[in-house]
């Protein structure tokens, strides 16, 4: 693929900014080898807008935590199938039917999210955020249905950190993000420069309102959760790093972080057998270890998998079709189909 073939899916991402329905949108597109494009669009009277600006992940957090947990199993430094509970004693003390590294991974633990908005305004933390998360009790038991969570995520974190007596951002920078050379990639809120636009804005479906809180106080605070399953911040460049490595089976660089053969294991659908059966089964979850799974409208291959993010952020690699794609934006929520449109352009541009 050349730049020059993606000319058209470029054009729909910058339409969508002139049009309004986004403050901002970076795109960039790359193979095993590397970057093959990248640009970046912002609303005419904002700020200027670069493809370096370093934006918030939301849920692509999750695969790159997975891959973290993931390399710590692998080295033997943290067991996947161990109930969390032998290092959360809390769990058993509420009652929470016994789940594992695997289930959290695999959205499969039974427990829910809880409101973060209302917590935050009681003035909440990362203490009470898990409290709230085991406090909301178990709908099924683990492993029987996929139940997309991201509360979750801060529970497994919990664990390894009293397992391994070591902060998980510690251990994520060790095994990840230093390994990839992804420099811009954290939980600190970026500094108000050029490198990190206002990702929320007066469009429809922006960050859900706290009463008597300006969206950038309300960001902060959100920030301040350092979310395990949606509290990154990051860069087109840091991503495509990411995407380029699992494209390339765990390695970039000559710097192996993941084993071939565990890529592989992360990246196979695990919601097979109507673990992830909707009322519309063309609307069915489709999910591995980390990363998302292409459904039926999806013109991923069926070795494809990527993540977005409720912050209108998509991170998607087919390994078939030598693709990394990485898309950036700032509205809350709604952007799917926007971005649905320039990935499939982008597919549309491979011959």
């Amino acid at each position: 693929m050349r730049a020059k073939d993606l000319d058209a899916a470029f054009a729909i991402a910058a339409r969508h900014v002139e049009e309004g329905d986004l403050p901002f949108a970076i795109v960039a597109v790359a193979n095993r080898d590397s970057l093959v494009r990248s640009d970046a669009w912002g609303r005419r009277g904002g700020n200027r807008i670069g493809v370096d600006a370093i934006c918030l992940l939301a849920s692509i957090t999750k695969p790159i935590v997975a891959a973290a947990v993931m390399r710590l199993a692998q080295e033997g430094r943290f067991p996947l199938g161990a109930p969390l509970g032998r290092w959360l004693p809390e769990l058993d003390a509420a009652g929470i039917r016994p789940f594992t590294a695997w289930h959290v991974l695999t959205h499969t633990t039974g427990l829910g999210d809880i409101d973060l908005v209302g917590m935050l305004l009681a003035g909440g933390g990362r203490d009470e955020l898990r409290r709230l998360t085991i406090a909301g009790g178990q709908a099924t038991p683990p492993g029987s249905v996929f139940r997309y969570a991201s509360d979750t995520f801060d529970l497994l974190t919990g664990a390894i950190e009293r397992a391994l007596d070591a902060p998980f951002e510690t251990l994520l920078r060790e095994t990840v993000l230093d390994p990839l050379a992804m420099t811009d990639t954290g939980f600190d809120l970026p500094t108000a420069d050029r490198r990190a636009p206002v990702v929320y804005g007066d469009l429809p479906g922006s960050m859900p309102r706290m009463a008597g809180v300006t969206d950038d106080d309300a960001v902060a605070a959100f920030s301040s959760l350092r979310l395990a399953g949606g509290g990154l911040w990051s860069t087109a460049h840091d991503l495509v790093r990411f995407g380029r490595a699992f494209l390339r089976g765990g390695e970039l660089d000559g710097v192996r972080i993941l084993g071939r053969p565990i890529v592989d294991l992360m990246t196979r659908e695990v919601t097979v057998d109507g673990l992830g059966a909707t009322a519309d089964r063309l609307m069915d979850d489709h999910y591995a270890i980390g990363w998302g799974k292409p459904g039926p409208t999806s013109a991923g291959s069926p070795s494809a998998f990527g993540h977005g993010g409720v912050s209108g952020t998509r991170l998607w690699v087919d390994p078939e079709r030598d693709l990394v794609l990485v898309f950036l934006s700032g509205t809350w929520s709604g952007a799917d189909p926007l971005i649905d449109a320039v990935q499939l352009a982008v597919y549309g541009a491979i011959a």
